[in-house]
Formats: structure tokens, sequence, C-alpha cells
């Protein structure tokens, strides 16, 4: 009778390491899930774009290799989860080609754009590499007439103190006829890092990365410190 009940618990014992071992398994499968990373990408550029209620923005664009493109956001290429970015923003996704000198961007919704290098509407953009210094000061400026006399207006201010520190902070208000109110804020601030098309903001307690990305002037068009774009954001120097 010792040996049956001795065989019952080894067999109850094994049964009971397999589901545990099995449970851990999928359990570990569940953590550490694959994500599908941005494929190889053809080039950097940005677009001009009209909309209510500023006149005119620029947006950052990246080209893949595979025939896809998207409308860069906060988080930097290099991490981008694109099975997640696709379900979180599908309209930042399209399809792109070039015939000639001119490129073909077809959005989510089937409609196609065409952009030309030269024609006002379509500029490359460039990693950063440490030839071309920051300015001191950038600024992003939102906001504009919302009709029924309702005006607002945004600036996103960052500052580069030197080759390491920044500081940043925000100027906003809205005036209506009846009232107006405004807001300002500051003192935030760390040290920071810059490499390609990606800029680290350390703040002591937390580091964020963001996609980066310097503008262009002139023709042919060559990088320029006077327009950069943060987590795909335009901001112009203020010196």
């Amino acid at each position: 009778m010792k040996v049956k009940h001795l065989a019952i618990c080894l067999a109850i014992s094994s049964f009971t390491l397999h589901l545990s071992a099995t449970a851990n398994a999928k359990s570990g499968a569940a953590c550490h899930k694959p994500t599908k990373a941005a494929p190889a990408v053809e080039g950097w550029y940005f677009r001009a774009v009209s909309g209510y209620p500023a006149a005119i923005a620029f947006e950052p664009v990246v080209l893949f290799k595979n025939g896809e493109y998207f409308d860069v956001g906060d988080e930097p290429i290099e991490t981008l989860d694109v099975t997640a970015a696709k379900s979180s923003r599908p309209k930042a996704w399209g399809t792109w080609k070039k015939t000639g000198a001119t490129f073909y961007l077809t959005n989510n919704e089937g409609k196609t754009y065409d952009y030309k290098l030269g024609e006002g509407n379509w500029f490359p953009a460039y990693p950063y590499t440490g030839s071309i210094k920051l300015k001191k000061g950038y600024e992003k400026v939102s906001g504009g007439d919302y009709g029924n006399g309702t005006n607002a207006l945004v600036i996103k201010k960052i500052n580069f103190i030197d080759d390491t520190h920044f500081t940043e902070g925000s100027n906003g208000g809205i005036m209506t006829p009846a009232a107006s109110a405004w807001k300002k804020t500051g003192g935030k601030g760390g040290t920071y890092k810059i490499y390609g098309n990606t800029i680290e903001l350390n703040y002591g307690s937390k580091v964020i990365k963001k996609s980066f990305a310097l503008g262009a002037s002139g023709s042919p068009a060559h990088p320029t410190n006077t327009m950069i774009f943060i987590g795909g954001d335009a901001y112009t120097d203020t010196e």
C-alpha cells in the first residue's frame, strides 16, 4: 500500500510540474511577444501642408525602401514598433514611388499627392552629425483664428544652453470677445544628446527619446540649423 501511495504521489507531482512548465512557457511567450521593427530607410524629407487654423506647417516624412512612408511622430524610427504604430496612427502610413524627379505619395485613403524638390512643398531632411551646431534657441508656434472672435496662440520653446544642457518651456493664451487668459511655463531642463535621427532628453528622473532631423535650405538643398524637427514638430530658431 505504501508503494502504491508513493507512486500516486509521484504521478501527481509530475503532472503538476508539467502544467507549471507549460504555463511558464506561455507566460514567457506573452512577455516576449515579438514586434515588427521599422524597415530600412530610403530617406528623410519634410513637406509643406496647409490647414486650419494655421496657414502652413511642415511635416517630416520617412520613406522606407519597401515602398511605404510614415509621417514621423514622437517616437524615433530606431525604436518604432510598426505594428503598434499602424494601429494607433493608421493615417500616418501610406505608400510612395518616384518617377523621374517627382515623388508620389498615396495615403491610407487612396489619395495620391505629388511632390518635387525645388517646388516649395517638398524638401530633404537630414540626420544630426555634429558638423552643424544647433542654435541657442528654437520655438514652435501654433494656433490662430478659430472664428467668432476667438484666437489662440501656443509657443513651445527649447533652448540648447551648450553642447549637453537644455531648458524648455511654453507660453500660451486664448482671447475671446469676452475674456482672455494666458499661461507661461518654464524651468524644465536637463541634459541632451543627439545621434542621427534621435534626440535623448534627460530630465534626471527620466530619459525621453524623440525623433529628430535637421531642415534644409538653399539650392541645391543642404542641412541647416535654422529649422529642426523634434518629435515630428517643426521648430525654427529664435536668433
